[in-house]
């Protein structure tokens, strides 16, 4: 029964990124694939930029940390429970009394297969998993109990052949920067067209691979215009893959001591180029430099309705990054 999951799963990777990505944390945690006997995936990222707010003029260097990882529990098991983390931490070093000095988002969360089912409806075997978890959003760690929030999913996928598959969804993200108190349902259709062409189709989530030939991989992921990423790679010899990228990313913080409705919501726009290094089997390098613009601190529930604290100016940033498996 698993290689109906199994056989899904690289759908999931295109069909269903998150509005806030926690692909650790939510149904991602179980439904990506794993590399033969791999039992855990940890990546690391470390990004850098010197800039200040716009018009108020204090000095702003942006230090972004992040780190993901996924540990499968019982590898080989039929229920094969996986156990994830994300964690994100912006270091803003500035005097701007508008700002705080650090925002940290850090969840943990669960997953498992809960099996297979036809639902009654007659329209075959569906196969079916969960997760659950827990996240603390804000500028001091741990200390205020407004910043905690929920995760959890429930998710089934459908194999209707080799090259198509019916996924559907239902997601809550108590951070989420878009409608954070409401579950939000996904349907997506996911096809191969020929062995160039992959697309998903559905709502809120979409995308589209392109693979002309084995060297070149062009991609693109929305999740309702929020969360945007578009990708072009090069895999050059000797283990090298050259990349440029577009990425619009949504984050939400609760301020100690704020009112509950109102959150601290940073938006960023990169353009990135950048080199991947394959070091050894369970292990690649990252290093890519980017532009970031269209930058600002927000105040609000959502996206829906904000308030602007500040604009930060259009500046250089550098990125590291390790992958590493095992």
């Amino acid at each position: 029964m698993k290689t109906l999951l199994r056989s899904c799963a690289a759908a999931l990777v295109l069909a269903v990124p998150a509005l806030h990505s926690r692909a650790q944390t939510g149904p991602e945690l179980l439904l990506l694939p794993w590399q033969e006997e791999q039992t855990a995936q940890v990546v690391g990222n470390m990004s850098y930029q010197d800039t200040e707010t716009d018009r108020a003029g204090f000095d702003l260097d942006l230090t972004r940390l992040e780190t993901r990882g996924r540990f499968r529990l019982h590898p080989g098991s039929s229920y094969d429970p996986v156990l994830g983390y994300d964690y994100t931490h912006l270091d803003l070093n500035t005097s701007d009394p508008m700002l705080p000095s650090r925002l940290v988002d850090v969840s943990l969360a669960f997953g498992g297969q809960l099996g297979e089912t036809d639902f009654g409806l007659g329209w075959g075997d569906w196969r079916v998993g969960y997760t659950v978890g827990v996240g603390y959003a804000g500028d001091v760690p741990f200390h205020d109990g407004d910043a905690w929030y929920g995760l959890g999913s429930v998710f089934a996928v459908q194999a209707i052949d080799r090259d198509t598959q019916w996924i559907v969804a239902l997601q809550y993200d108590g951070n989420r920067s878009f409608l954070p108190d409401v579950p939000l349902p996904s349907v997506t259709y996911r096809a191969r067209y020929n062995d160039e062409l992959a697309y998903a189709l559905g709502f809120p989530f979409s995308s589209l691979t392109w693979t002309p030939d084995e060297r070149w991989t062009v991609l693109l992921r929305t999740a309702l215009f929020i969360s945007v990423t578009a990708r072009v790679e090069y895999k050059a010899d000797a283990g090298l893959v050259f990349f440029g990228a577009f990425e619009r990313e949504v984050d939400a913080f609760q301020l100690d001591g704020d009112d509950s409705s109102r959150r601290l919501i940073f938006s960023q726009q990169r353009l990135e180029a950048g080199v991947r290094v394959t070091l050894c089997d369970n292990a690649t390098l990252v290093a890519a430099v980017g532009y970031a613009f269209d930058q600002e601190f927000e105040r609000g529930y959502d996206t829906r309705d904000t308030n602007t604290v500040r604009d930060l100016e259009d500046d250089v940033y550098f990125r590291i990054g390790i992958e590493v498996g095992f």
